[in-house]
């Protein structure tokens, strides 16, 4: 049990040793439940939704499931005070068993539970099987489902569809998923799974029209906008983006959407709304199991873009403090506060801050965002060379992501770097899209070739997506091929190692895996 009131946590544990439970577990906040969790085994969990002070239950939840420290068949039980339509709304992956309102009776809880678990015991070997994550295990488990009558079959469906798609079995997924809708055309679910098993296949066009449809009918269905707005950003449609990040904002509002929200925001030139929703984010993640220093460096950004520099410095400041352990945030606070120096006339001070954070951490394994803020900082401060070269590194690994190409450039604008920079992005986008070629023609041709031709894309772009999963590729072609079977195999498994790492969901990292099984058999 989780609650932050003593006296409701009484209350609620003497409902259960009425209901004959008596091995209970009270906990009063997320870090305490965790905890219990890592150190125990556990049937059930009832957890507030709001904690008080720290993180919410929906934080807790992401965090136990998604590091499995609780066992897939424990029921997992919000009792709270609100109806939680829109916390529900807006979680990502991870969404509770049930929720039971304050106040209730002995007779809803014992209801609940007993429906709940009851249904877990049934869908037991699924759900083991998924949260082993043996996907090939899943789809024979989940076919004994499909042919029941009971209300467990549209799990069946759902979970093999999924188990597909991570196989990247993206047809098969897709007739799994019209077969789940044949049954009830209303499944949400199964349309967002439909839309998302076409786009993998290269059907953008009509993915979008189920997207569409679907939130025409469910308007509040946030993982629909979430996939639409993935959908612009890759077509660096900027303005849409914008428009569906604010949608999504507005039905689920988590920590993680107003962060977007903030980045497109500043990408299309709206200080002002990158402000509002940074700030929002960056108080929904004050007390988060897993925070980052991401969302308040940006915000110290759009503070300097909208004119209160004085403020930039000081959360930036604050930022360093927070996470003064972590090398990379010590650096980037430092160099947003010299940059909120330089905008208020102290340019020695910002200079010599400057200086510091450049000494602070290696730029090379700064994430993208974060080399920008950077280079932004150093351009201001007069380091034109160190700006030139991060915006240059961020342009070269995105060249194939228009919407990540023109944050940098926008990076670079009103400083004496700006056409050097476009010319240079231009220059090396088209060096990029050349070797990708090559890497396409060499599948039908001179593997050896290709494989040089690939090694120095990389070597120029070493985090470019496309080019690492053509070199994987080709890499795997060659080894029936070219002999070095051995070797080949193990440079592929690197490079899929390192996308997976980076991109655990990504569509086209799941087809090289299957490649890769092909292949290799492993």
């Amino acid at each position: 049990m989780v609650e932050d009131q003593q006296q409701m946590r009484q209350i609620i544990r003497e409902s259960l040793y009425r209901l004959g439970i008596r091995q209970v577990v009270m906990t009063a906040n997320a870090e305490e439940a965790l905890k219990a969790m890592r150190d125990g085994s556990y049937d059930l969990v009832l957890c507030d939704y709001n904690l008080g002070e720290g993180a919410d239950g929906q934080q807790l939840l992401e965090t136990a499931r998604g590091k499995r420290f609780i066992n897939p068949l424990a029921p997992w039980i919000y009792i709270t005070a609100n109806s939680l339509r829109s916390d529900v709304l807006a979680a990502g992956d991870y969404l509770p068993d049930g929720y039971i309102l304050k106040p209730f009776t002995d007779q809803l809880l014992a209801r609940q539970i007993e429906t709940l678990a009851a249904r877990k015991q049934l869908l037991a070997p699924l759900l083991k099987a998924v949260d082993a994550r043996e996907w090939d295990k899943v789809l024979g488990v989940a076919d004994d489902f499909i042919q029941r009558t009971d209300g467990t079959r549209g799990e069946g469906y759902k979970q093999k569809a999924q188990a597909l798609m991570k196989l990247a079995r993206f047809d098969d997924a897709r007739v799994c998923y019209e077969q789940a809708l044949a049954l009830n055309s209303e499944l949400a679910w199964a349309r967002l799974g439909h839309a998302q098993a076409l786009r993998a296949l290269g059907k953008g066009v009509q993915s979008e029209t189920v997207l569409q449809q679907l939130v025409y009918a469910q308007p509040d269905y946030a993982a629909a906008y979430d996939l639409l707005l993935d959908m612009a950003e890759e077509r660096g449609d900027a303005p849409g983006a914008l428009e569906l990040a604010k949608k999504l904002a507005e039905v689920a509002p988590n920590a993680q959407r107003k962060i977007k929200l903030g980045e497109l925001a500043q990408a299309n030139g709206d200080a002002g709304l990158a402000v509002k929703a940074l700030e929002s984010a960056v108080s929904k993640n004050r007390h988060a199991l897993q925070r980052s220093h991401h969302e308040g460096m940006l915000l110290a950004q759009a503070l300097i873009d909208s004119g209160d520099p004085r403020r930039a410095i000081t959360v930036a400041a604050e930022q360093a403090k927070q996470f003064g352990d972590q090398p990379a945030a010590q650096a980037l606070g430092k160099a947003l506060q010299a940059q909120g120096l330089q905008a208020t006339g102290q340019a020695e001070k910002a200079a010599e801050l400057m200086q510091q954070a450049q000494l602070g951490t290696g730029m090379a394994q700064l994430p993208d965002a974060h080399k920008l803020l950077m280079a932004r900082s150093a351009l201001a401060t007069g380091n034109l060379e160190l700006g030139q070269e991060l915006i240059m590194a961020v342009a070269r690994n995105n060249s194939d992501q228009p919407m990540m190409v023109a944050a940098a450039l926008q990076s670079a604008k009103g400083t004496p770097v700006e056409a050097a920079c476009r010319d240079e992005v231009e220059r090396e986008g088209r060096h990029v899209e050349e070797a990708l070629q090559q890497l396409q023609q060499a599948k039908r041709g001179d593997l050896a070739q290709g494989i040089v031709a690939g090694e120095a894309a990389l070597a120029r772009a070493p985090d470019h997506f496309s080019v690492q999963i053509e070199l994987c590729t080709l890499y795997l072609i060659a080894m029936n091929r070219l002999g070095k079977a051995q070797e080949h195999a193990t440079r592929a498994r690197q490079l899929l190692d390192h996308l997976a790492a980076k991109y655990p969901n990504h569509d086209r990292v799941a087809a090289a895996r299957k490649f890769f099984r092909e292949r290799v058999g492993t």
